[in-house]
């Protein structure tokens, strides 16, 4: 049998494919952890299907690549490192926002915010992170992706990036019927909202908050009408409660009654 020869560029991109996922997976688990004590349940914060978040791969390779100088100051470390994730999660944002319509997490009511994209408790807490990660996460990281044999490190970053590919595709797939569905479903809202306030009446009942949503309970025809949300887009509406639609002024909250309420009906 001959041995497979690899050159240290193939290795060395292997290496960085593989220190990609692991820090995508060490910020799922901080994500959903973070979501799950705050919601009391289990819940998967990611964008994608599967347990990463590309952009904390990101952020910790440009990191490793980038701040390397930096890695023996702290204080600089914490600067330099706030200052380059910050930069990248605004980008990230922008970039989701124009490519699928919707602002899928909002800082606006955080101090010192930049346009609900960043800001600085936020950018702070990502110094901390990088310090933290970079002193005592990475040596342990590294240590286990270093001891794996060359052939075993390419392999495994091949099917990882098979898999990212198959479900980045899926989920795009998804969000872009996500973004039709919530739209007809928030007109729906903004309809019967606006109808409840055209009617001129004394009736307590319907200045109530919800009484919108008790007309739509007895519409039968608008129940038929409203689409069906997948687990993909359900998955999406809870990962991202603040999110903010382009394609209609309806909260995520009101969208996610409808949702709840349909799949109910429908089984």
């Amino acid at each position: 049998m001959h041995e497979i020869s690899l050159s240290p560029a193939e290795l060395r991109f292997s290496l960085l494919i593989l220190y990609f996922f692991a820090y995508a997976f060490v910020g799922w688990l901080w994500e959903s952890a973070y979501v799950s004590v705050r919601k009391k349940h289990l819940t998967n914060s990611g964008f994608l299907i599967g347990p990463i978040i590309p952009v904390y791969g990101f952020s910790m390779l440009a990191v490793l690549l980038i701040l390397e100088p930096f890695k023996n100051n702290i204080g600089l470390l914490f600067i330099t490192g706030a200052l380059l994730i910050t930069l990248i999660e605004y980008v990230t944002s922008w970039l989701m926002e124009k490519l699928f319509q919707a602002r899928w997490w909002d800082y606006s009511t955080l101090p010192l915010n930049l346009n609900g994209r960043v800001a600085l408790p936020i950018s702070l807490f990502w110094g901390f992170g990088v310090v933290v990660i970079v002193k005592l996460v990475h040596p342990f990281v590294s240590h286990i992706i270093l001891g794996l044999p060359s052939v075993t490190a390419i392999a495994t970053s091949v099917v990882l990036t098979d898999l990212l590919m198959f479900d980045l595709g899926f989920t795009v797939a998804n969000v872009i019927g996500f973004g039709a569905a919530t739209q007809r479903i928030g007109n729906t809202v903004e309809t019967l909202k606006a109808e409840l306030k055209n009617q001129v009446t004394t009736d307590t009942k319907l200045s109530r908050p919800l009484a919108w949503f008790e007309n739509f309970r007895t519409n039968i025809k608008l129940i038929d009408q409203q689409p069906k949300l997948n687990y993909v887009q359900r998955r999406l509406l809870r990962a991202f409660p603040n999110i903010k639609f382009k394609r209609t002024t309806t909260s995520p909250t009101d969208i996610t009654r409808i949702v709840d309420f349909l799949r109910k009906k429908r089984r």
